[in-house]
């Protein structure tokens, strides 16, 4: 269950790249100022989160779609000014970097600028999405303070307990992601491109999934139809914070353009989430249903 709040925590230094990564427990402090575009925050309620976790903050980028025609675009400068009044534990990243072969230079360029404001306790994951070239990720992989994760796990000690992190690869296989000998973990989030994933996880019974692709459709005749999302998904089910049985997954509107250099009635997002400790809400769905829609 999702509701509009969020507590920040401050950032400390961490190791990149770094396959396990002790922190000392997290002290909760407030975002410095009310959070700015594209900047979203909100709570992110499930069972699975440990007491120790409660208050965890993941800030979830997608989609920014960085072109060599535009390589600072609008909402890019927008998240690099938000960024400098947000201090997060974690910083997810589900794809979707470039948009069309070419364009790598200025999206390794405007990944960087990013990891150079975002300020991230615990650092960064990240996968490759759809538009994200074989070369761009292979560059992507040298800059330093992003892990990124292809069909693997990673894994983090926080206040004596263990974050694990699964990440796929594309074209995605979570079959294979998970299907490796597992370290004990307190609580698993998943990195996906496509929210389709979420039949899988539902069925490998992972609690907590980070998603983007759709756009949220991008461009909207009205605020809550979207006749497009490129996504098997229902088109109202395109954005927002879903579950099917004990697995939620988030939807990030994103933050880029496809096809169409242009959004309508769906503004760009990067959703900060902060983890919460509590029941979900209502009996165990045996279909995907929606808790917010964004």
């Amino acid at each position: 269950m999702v509701h509009p709040a969020g507590n920040q925590l401050p950032p400390t230094q961490t190791a990149p790249g770094a396959n396990v990564v002790a922190h000392q427990p997290s002290r909760r402090a407030s975002i410095r100022r009310p959070a700015r575009f594209p900047v979203e925050p909100f709570d992110l309620v499930h069972p699975a989160v440990p007491a120790e976790f409660d208050g965890l903050t993941v800030l979830h980028l997608s989609d920014t779609h960085i072109r060599r025609t535009r390589p600072r675009p609008g909402h890019h400068l927008a998240l690099i000014e938000a960024l400098q009044d947000i201090a997060v534990d974690l910083v997810v990243v589900t794809g979707d970097c470039m948009t069309h072969p070419g364009d790598e230079p200025a999206a390794l360029a405007a990944l960087a600028e990013l990891r150079d404001n975002w300020n991230s306790r615990l650092g960064a994951f990240a996968i490759g999405g759809n538009h994200d070239t074989a070369a761009f990720l292979r560059e992507a992989r040298a800059i330093e303070g992003i892990r990124w994760l292809d069909n693997e796990s990673a894994y983090v000690a926080v206040a004596g307990r263990t974050l694990r992190l699964v990440g796929t690869g594309f074209p995605e296989d979570l079959l294979h992601a998970t299907d490796q000998p597992a370290r004990p973990a307190d609580l698993t989030l998943t990195l996906v491109h496509y929210p389709t994933e979420i039949y899988t996880a539902a069925r490998l019974g992972l609690p907590l999934l980070f998603c983007g692709h759709t756009h949220g459709g991008q461009i909207r005749p009205h605020a809550s139809l979207a006749p497009h999302t490129s996504c098997d998904m229902p088109a109202n089910l395109a954005s927002g914070v879903l579950r099917l049985r004990d697995t939620v997954l988030c939807i990030s509107r994103g933050l880029g353009t496809a096809v169409l250099p242009l959004r309508f009635n769906c503004e760009p997002q990067a959703p900060l989430y902060t983890l919460r400790r509590g029941p979900l809400p209502g009996d165990v769905p045996d279909r995907v249903v929606i808790f917010n829609r964004w």
